[in-house]
């Protein structure tokens, strides 16, 4: 498991087949996760419709708890893959060590809010009052498996940003096998006689991360994988001060995200539940098309990386320019055929018309907004490996918060339709496309990780 390489220098070292290498386990590893999250709306289908809503509302504070996350992963993510491409291993190993136990504090830390604020955060969704107190329910549950998912995150994007994509997608394997079984089985007969409850999904759900994070810290600690523990040295506080320059902003623009969508979806709720849970059934069906562009992003943001600190400014472009063509092609195609069978998929999923009939509009408006997500996978990705975590956070705020939030609330005011709601994305990432664009042609996107060369190789 250990067998992953410094970059070769030239053009082979960003070619079509390299990104793919990088990319398709990484998809894999998202697919299967995103398999795993449609899974649990079907087994809460059996519990009924406030289940259903419960695991949808649930997956937007999750989705808060990830985002937080995702600062320690980008920063780790850019200065990994720098040290690695500068050939310093060690440096990278010091890097992910720490950025293990940042990880471990910040989810002990987020599940304490979670039990505490649950109640009130959830509330903001305007659920009828069952759907309510499952949601808690389900929420709380999760929460207590937040540390060791965290963890296991920070892992998976070290070993990638080693060039290793392929060992995390086996431990994905692992977690999502695991939860699967043991979410299916408690959703039908919960151990020790107890009644069948949402709650149960959330504890296999989590029980399956925490066999997985046992395997890989096991691997790690015994140095069964491409990054070992390492010594320490005198400089932790330097590379923590790098950490938190290259990952505050990606934290706060995931944060940014998901308390945008969440504004986002209180207008959708205004429009009754069945809109709402809509909604998060239709982003759970597209995430089979967009893990596509999450593994294209990641397989950027690590070669951007490792090229620049390689000292090949040059390539790093050139692969984020040979990714999106591949992203485009590969995006659309899942894309078209989830739109075409829009209606029969998501009344499988839910068993419910109304619900049903409100998810074919959202699917058809993110079809139409899959060559932009491309582009913000593949630019975004280039950014974030470049340690350029500023820009990405405007881009939100300018698209999700400015004009997709602005221009809903507006239509609700109005008076239109949901499909108003639903139809406003698309001018979210056009908004989005056209700064990202701007911003790449430019070569001011690869000087923040050009500062922190130094450190890698210090």
């Amino acid at each position: 498991m250990n067998a992953a390489r410094a970059p070769q220098g030239g053009e082979a070292a960003v070619s079509a087949t390299a990104i793919l290498a990088l990319a398709l386990p990484s998809s894999t590893m998202f697919l299967l996760a995103t398999l795993v999250g449609i899974a649990m709306i079907r087994f809460a289908a059996a519990l009924g419709p406030d289940a259903v809503a419960a695991v949808n509302a649930g997956a937007r504070l999750y989705n808060v708890f990830i985002a937080l996350a995702a600062g320690i992963n980008a920063g780790a993510l850019a200065l990994i893959a720098n040290a690695w491409g500068a050939g310093r291993r060690v440096e990278a190993e010091r890097y992910l060590e720490l950025s293990l136990a940042v990880a471990a504090l910040l989810g002990v830390a987020i599940t304490l809010l979670t039990w505490l604020g649950a109640g009130p955060l959830l509330g903001l969704f305007d659920l009828d009052p069952g759907a309510h107190a499952e949601s808690v329910s389900y929420t709380r549950w999760l929460a207590l498996f937040y540390a060791p998912i965290a963890l296991y995150l920070v892992l998976a994007s070290g070993l990638r940003a080693a060039g290793d994509a392929r060992t995390p997608m086996l431990f994905a394997l692992l977690v999502n096998g695991v939860s699967l079984g043991l979410a299916w089985r408690w959703s039908i007969a919960p151990p020790f006689g107890l009644q069948p409850h949402v709650r149960y999904i959330a504890l296999g759900l989590g029980l399956g991360n925490v066999a997985g994070v046992v395997a890989a810290l096991a691997l790690w600690r015994a140095g069964r994988l491409a990054l070992a523990p390492a010594r320490r040295d005198a400089g932790s506080r330097r590379r923590l001060k790098a950490l938190w320059q290259v990952g505050y902003p990606a934290a706060l623009e995931q944060g940014l995200l998901q308390l945008g969508i969440i504004a986002f979806l209180w207008v959708v709720a205004q429009y009754g539940t069945a809109a709402f849970t809509a909604y998060g059934t239709s982003i759970s069906l597209l995430s089979l098309a967009m893990v596509i562009g999450f593994g294209f992003s990641v397989a950027v943001s690590v070669m951007v990386g490792q090229q620049l600190g390689a000292g090949s400014p040059a390539n790093a472009r050139l692969v984020a320019l040979r990714a999106l063509r591949l992203t485009v092609v590969t995006l659309s195609v899942p894309g078209l055929i989830l739109a075409y069978y829009a209606h029969p998929v998501a009344l499988w999923l839910t068993g419910n018309e109304g619900i049903a009939a409100h998810a074919v509009p959202i699917l058809y408006a993110f079809t139409l907004a899959l060559p932009m997500l491309a582009v913000e996978f593949c630019l975004g990705g280039a950014l974030r490996g470049a340690g350029d975590t500023r820009f990405p956070l405007l881009n939100v705020l300018a698209g999700l918060i400015v004009v997709r939030f602005g221009l809903a609330l507006l239509f609700y005011h109005l008076g239109l339709g949901v499909n108003w709601i639903y139809a406003t994305l698309i001018a979210d990432y056009a908004v989005k496309n056209a700064l990202l664009v701007w911003r790449f042609r430019s070569d001011r996107w690869m000087k923040p990780l050009r500062a922190e060369a130094p450190l890698a190789r210090a």
